[in-house]
């Protein structure tokens, strides 16, 4: 028996072409590609659940830094005016904001570091 004569003896028994074979096992090595290399799990539930997770922190981020910019804007007015009573307490209020960014910033690390990614850079 001839090598020819098994392959078609296979292929009769296969309910696939070699060609649909090929395409599926493409889409299936691309998609196992594209999941590890960008998400760093073959679920889209779990990839699209850790996405959402760091999208709301990030805005979050953006919103308690803008709530920073703000504060050191009334520190620099309360300073201005001379209320040095205002300005303690407007400076106070920044370390605390500040607190927060650093905690985020480092669960929005963790989020990027676990899909093998950089954080980008603000």
């Amino acid at each position: 028996m001839s090598s020819l004569d098994s392959y078609t003896s296979l292929a009769a028994y296969s309910p696939f072409s070699p060609l649909t074979t090929f395409i599926i096992l493409t889409v299936l090595i691309s998609y196992t590609f594209l999941m590890r290399s960008h998400f760093n799990t073959l679920r889209p539930g779990l990839a699209l659940k850790q996405e959402k997770e760091r999208n709301i922190l990030e805005e979050r981020y953006r919103g308690i830094f803008e709530r920073r910019e703000e504060v050191v804007h009334h520190v620099a007015w309360a300073k201005q005016r001379g209320d040095q009573a205002e300005e303690e307490v407007m400076k106070k209020k920044c370390v605390t904001i500040d607190k927060e960014i650093d905690e985020l910033e480092t669960r929005i690390n963790k989020i990027y570091k676990s899909h093998g990614v950089r954080a980008k850079s603000s």
